[in-house]
């Protein structure tokens, strides 16, 4: 069956390609991953300017009215670019969370996610209670927040954090001023800014209350849906660049006298990773579909069963091309080894594939054959 993006999101990934041939390079890469701040000005007013800022968001919220698949084409893009600006953690992830609450407050602040005067991220992972986001350890008694969130995604840059917390057994949905936390923060695998960030005793008015209860749960819910369709689009356009490199490799570089392309060991590692990418790039298309679905069934099973695969099949492609690259595969110099590690880091990020397999059965058991 083939399968045409439509020609609005065929541009938007061209649109995409094009910027970051122009203004990234594995150079600039280099240089980024040394940098506390991974937001440069002049690129993020480009990405702003070119409209991504607001692609993802409902007209009606301000934004452009895209879809979730307009929004992994330029992901993708930004994988296979090695991209570290933090367009994903400060833009689309705290700007759906805002959108999917859906009040006064949450929209007002969206608007300055879109217009770029917001520099916000989500803290939704806790020092104790590993995937289960639904569920943090963070506690909010009374006016006081106490707990630590980790693996806060936030380039260095935000100053106020979405974050999670349990009230009298209810979940919340916080806006928190990074002054008011302590806070640590340290390169990812994927070469970005994460931080761990301590809560204590912070003090908590009425206003910095976004949601509660089911609400809190159904917006988390959906986010982590969309991010988990993205983690996935940024794989694959780090997997694809891999394939890519490593084919060329293979045509160029010569062992006893030929290219080692003709080996046949060479000829089946790269066979095996052209069908992962094509598998690759069917099933981003049908989770880019699904997970941004009404239908809490329909969306959790795409996601999950999407990510478990991903991070299967766009793994094995980075190791194999480790492994037809050798020792050079895995030096600073060369990107190929950044590309390993990027992959590698998506796969663990919102899940990894022995949590999405388990709670893929789960689910299977909560909705039998549907």
């Amino acid at each position: 069956m083939e399968f045409n993006l439509p020609e609005n999101t065929t541009l938007i990934a061209d649109t995409a390609r094009r910027y970051l041939k122009d203004n990234y390079s594995f150079e600039i890469y280099r240089q980024h991953i040394e940098q506390q701040n991974h937001v440069d000005a002049s690129r993020w007013l480009a990405m702003q300017e070119l409209g991504w800022f607001g692609l993802p968001f409902a007209e009606s919220s301000g934004g452009f009215g895209g879809t979730l698949l307009d929004v992994a084409m330029v992901v993708r893009e930004l994988g296979a670019a090695l991209c570290l600006d933090p367009y994903v953690d400060m833009v689309v992830a705290p700007g759906k969370l805002l959108e999917y609450i859906g009040s006064d407050a949450s929209l007002a602040m969206l608007s300055d996610v879109i217009d770029g005067r917001a520099k916000l991220a989500c803290a939704l992972y806790d020092y104790h209670a590993g995937n289960q986001v639904l569920t943090p350890s963070m506690k909010l008694n009374g006016k006081r927040l106490s707990g630590q969130k980790n693996f806060v995604p936030d380039g260095g840059f935000a100053d106020t954090l979405l974050a999670t917390a349990l009230a009298d057994g209810e979940l919340v949905l916080l806006a928190v001023p990074v002054a008011d936390c302590e806070t640590i923060r340290h390169r990812a695998l994927d070469g970005g800014r994460i931080a761990n960030v301590l809560f204590d005793e912070v003090e908590i008015t009425d206003g910095m209350i976004l949601a509660r209860g089911k609400k809190a749960e159904q917006a988390l819910s959906m986010l982590l849906a969309y991010l988990q369709a993205l983690d996935c689009a940024r794989m694959y356009g780090a997997a694809g660049a891999l394939y890519q490199r490593t084919l060329e490799y293979a045509k160029t570089r010569r062992q006893f006298g030929v290219a080692i392309g003709g080996f046949q060991i060479i000829q089946h590692y790269l066979v095996d990773m052209f069908i992962d990418l094509q598998q690759l790039e069917s099933m981003l298309l049908m989770v880019a579909v699904k997970a941004e679905s009404e239908d809490a069934s329909r969306r959790e099973r795409a996601s999950t069963a999407a990510k478990a695969y991903y991070a299967d099949k766009a793994v094995r492609i980075a190791q194999q091309a480790i492994q037809i690259h050798g020792g050079v595969g895995v030096t600073e110099e060369l990107d190929i080894g950044h590309y390993f590690r990027l992959v590698t880091h998506c796969s663990l990020t919102h899940g990894d594939r022995a949590h999405h397999i388990k709670r893929f059965a789960g689910l299977d058991e909560v909705h039998p054959g549907e």
